[in-house]
């Protein structure tokens, strides 16, 4: 039953829109066909040169994406080189510090058995 009154309520208002569209309108069918033929031309230049615009659109962005992905591919390549450049400037200092280090670490071996053996003479 629900369904019934939807549809005749759609038909009904469609047609109360359609005669009210008639009645309202500001001129004669004739004159409102030839206002719409001359706008016609003027729509679809405008719409012939949106289209163009968003192909010319389209065809930058798809070379900026080409463009930006050779340049995201150099600086990685070089930065990737400037790294490997980096750790072999700085493998002496690095070999150095690790001398260093286990000269230090020695010392500290050293001074705890000499600690603990003053330790068990004491004792």
């Amino acid at each position: 039953m629900k369904t019934k009154s939807l549809l005749l309520g759609f038909l009904v208002g469609g047609v109360a829109a359609g005669i009210t569209t008639l009645l309202a309108a500001p001129a004669s069918g004739k004159t409102t066909r030839n206002y719409l033929q001359e706008n016609k031309d003027l729509l679809m230049t405008n719409l012939k040169i949106l289209k163009d615009d968003f192909l010319d659109l389209k065809n930058s962005a798809s070379m900026a994406s080409t463009e930006g992905k050779a340049a995201i591919s150099s600086f990685s390549t070089d930065v990737k080189h400037s790294i490997a450049d980096w750790k072999n400037a700085i493998r002496p200092n690095k070999q150095e510090l690790q001398r260093e280090m286990k000269k230090i670490e020695e010392t500290i071996s050293e001074l705890e058995l000499s600690f603990n053996q003053q330790n068990t003479n004491r004792a």
